[in-house]
């Protein structure tokens, strides 16, 4: 009796650690994308806006889609990079799979979604790795009032405030420069200089120009 169960408990680690080979050797899979704006590529959202996509299951007409995977984002500007990690056992090979786009504010008012079928391949020959998906305009927001100043910086190390500076404002000419260096005089409305002390720490105002 005892040797039955001795087998009986080998079967069952066998099995066991099997399946769970075969669960930490499954990888996911990755959808890339670009959320886009065609009627004006390049305005600026809520400060508060969150972008969420979703892979969604569409296969049958008129019931609800079976959300598969969820992507989520910080909505600055268009256009916006995305990109959704799913499982490929939960995709059914001869359904049909779809994009869903949303842009909310804190106040969860949609402000962007898209009104047309984003069709996507999530596996197999031909699978969808990157795409563009356009949006449109749901309820108009008001003007996001732009910043000239950083005095919340002040004290931060200069490669974070490179950070966060180039963040809000899509800039790439944003640089750190050691105080009392010599700088041009002309004025520029895409750059930001950082100054820093001898540490590396802000020490006045970033401001545009």
């Amino acid at each position: 009796m005892r040797t039955i169960l001795l087998v009986v408990a080998t079967i069952f680690a066998v099995a066991s650690n099997g399946a769970a080979s075969a669960k930490v050797a499954e990888q996911k899979l990755t959808i890339r994308g670009r959320v886009i704006f065609p009627s004006g590529s390049h305005i600026p959202i809520e400060s508060d806006g969150i972008l969420k996509v979703e892979l969604q299951d569409t296969s049958i007409a008129d019931a609800p889609a079976k959300v598969i995977a969820q992507g989520f984002g910080k909505a600055i500007r268009f256009p916006m990079a995305f990109a959704i990690k799913y499982s490929p056992s939960k995709i059914v090979d001869g359904l049909t799979y779809s994009l869903s786009i949303t842009i909310r504010n804190k106040n969860n008012e949609l402000l962007y979604t898209n009104d047309a079928h984003i069709g996507v391949n999530p596996i197999g020959l031909g699978r969808t790795t990157f795409i563009d998906a356009p949006v449109v305009l749901v309820k108009k927001t008001a003007p996001v009032e732009r910043k000239h100043q950083w005095p919340e910086l002040i004290g931060l190390d200069g490669d974070e405030a490179v950070r966060i500076i180039k963040e809000e404002t899509g800039f790439t000419n944003v640089k750190t420069i050691v105080e009392g260096s010599p700088v041009t005089m002309d004025y520029r409305t895409d750059r930001v200089r950082i100054f820093v002390d001898k540490k590396g720490i802000v020490t006045s105002i970033p401001t545009i120009g």
